[in-house]
């Protein structure tokens, strides 16, 4: 049976590292490809951050270009509303009116146009588009039921940008 020394011996001795010999050429070869890999891989990590950093500038870019298209007709229509708004008088009110709902249908075209459409405010009340503010007393009204929409909701695609805000009857 082995003693506890020659146990402790054998413990010792396998957690040595083993010695290799190698040829001092090939050590130096063997270090230069570790150099070498080395430098590769730190410029592919520089490239690849200067490729991630391009990519966030255009995306960027094509946001602002992307809202500056979106806004173009918009501003058209804000210049026709300033106008509208410097012609009105009293006595052309009717003139007026006619023109401020002409801007409102082609402010409402141009969000069309690129894909926005008003939320449905008729009919059930929907917690997903709807954000209730008040509940009324109606007779003849079913309960949760939208009896006055006080901000128009929009949805972009499937998206909603902004819920629209009503009030039901109880």
């Amino acid at each position: 049976m082995p003693d506890e020394t020659d146990t402790a011996t054998a413990a010792a001795d396998a957690q040595q590292p083993e010695t290799i010999t190698i040829a001092t050429t090939e050590y130096e070869a063997t270090r230069g490809q570790v150099v070498e890999w080395k430098e590769r891989c730190m410029r592919q990590q520089a490239e690849f951050e200067n490729v991630r950093k391009r990519l966030r500038k255009e995306a960027d870019e094509a946001r602002s270009r992307g809202v500056a298209n979106f806004v173009r007709p918009i501003l058209d229509q804000l210049d026709n509303l300033d106008r509208a708004l410097a012609a009105a008088t009293p006595e052309s009110f009717n003139e007026f009116a006619q023109g401020v709902t002409m801007i409102r249908e082609s402010l409402r075209s141009s969000l069309s146009a690129a894909g926005i459409e008003p939320v449905a405010s008729e009919g059930v009340f929907d917690p997903a588009v709807h954000e209730v503010l008040a509940e009324e007393a109606r007779e003849g009204v079913a309960k949760g039921s939208i009896v006055m929409t006080h901000r128009s909701g929009w949805k972009l695609k499937d998206q909603l940008i902004r819920s629209a805000q009503v009030i039901v009857a109880r």
